[in-house]
Parts: C-alpha cells; sequence; structure tokens
C-alpha cells in the first residue's frame, strides 16, 4: 500500500506543478520613477528628444467601444503614474477576443537612451496572435468622435525625459 500512496502522491505534486506552468504569463511593471503630471505622445522615433530614457516597453489592451480621447486619458494615466514624460506609440491591431484593459510589459531591465533603442522588437509572439491592422495615428488619438467597435492592442514606449 505504500508504494500506491507514494505513486499516487508523486501523480498529485506532477499535475500541480504542470497545472502551475500553464497558468497565465505575468508581466511585471519592471522600472518606475515618481509621478509626472503631464505626458506628451508622439508617434515617430524622431519627434523623441535625445535625452530621452526608455524605461518601459509594454502592449496596451483597451476594450471596444473606446474613443481616441479614452486611449490618450488611459495611457496618459499609466505613464504618468510610472513617471513618464513622454510616450511613443507604435502600431495598433485589433485583439481577437474580448479583452479588458491590460498593460502587459516586456522590461527592460534597466532604462537606456533612446538612441540605443532597437524598436519595436519586443513581445513578438505576442503580437502575431492579434488580429487585423486597427488605425490609431495623430487624427484618431485624442478625437473624441472616433469610437472602436473592438478591442485594441497598441505598441507603447514610456520615455522620461527630464535629466
Amino acid at each position: 500500500m505504500t508504494g500506491k500512496i507514494m505513486i499516487r502522491s508523486l501523480a498529485l505534486a506532477g499535475l500541480l506543478l504542470l497545472a502551475a506552468c500553464a497558468g497565465p504569463e505575468v508581466s511585471t511593471p519592471g522600472l518606475s520613477y515618481p509621478p509626472t503630471e503631464k505626458v506628451e505622445a508622439v508617434f515617430q522615433r524622431t519627434q523623441v528628444p535625445e535625452q530621452c530614457r526608455v524605461f518601459a516597453q509594454l502592449f496596451t489592451t483597451l476594450p471596444a467601444g473606446y474613443s481616441g480621447r479614452q486611449f490618450v486619458e488611459v495611457l496618459s494615466a499609466e505613464a504618468g503614474s510610472r513617471g513618464a514624460d513622454m510616450i511613443l506609440i507604435g502600431q495598433s491591431r485589433q485583439c481577437p477576443d474580448e479583452a479588458e484593459m491590460a498593460f502587459t510589459y516586456f522590461g527592460p531591465d534597466r532604462e537606456y537612451k533612446i538612441k540605443e533603442w532597437p524598436g519595436w522588437n519586443y513581445g513578438f509572439e505576442e503580437w502575431q496572435k492579434q488580429g487585423d491592422w486597427a488605425n490609431i495615428g495623430f487624427d484618431e488619438w485624442g478625437n473624441d468622435s472616433v469610437r472602436f467597435d473592438f478591442p485594441v492592442v497598441m505598441q507603447v514606449v514610456f520615455l522620461r525625459c527630464r535629466p
């Protein structure tokens, strides 16, 4: 009997270990600074001053029904709470599933100057799972009359530009 109990115990431990591995991926925010009140948004790397430093790379998921103005409010609040002076907005795609608001961070482990930024090369596997392209640019950003009937995933970089 003790052999059967031992095998059952090992099998249970193995199942628990496998179940723990299958859980959701945890996204830790990483670096942060004292909060800022004003966060400027830009859409091209060339608009970022050279003294700025990258301290967070993330995907922002916004639920269906959000307006361009709400995008600004949500991203500015998150970026400001983490100490960003500026955010660089990348490409946007439709989220294939109904989604809640989420911020999925991909590092970095240390801040670095914008001139060292390698581009939108983080979270590639996750990015490939997203749906069609969503046009969110200067004309849509902050525009309350523009609404998105689908969840949106955006590439974003948080920048610290003060000395």
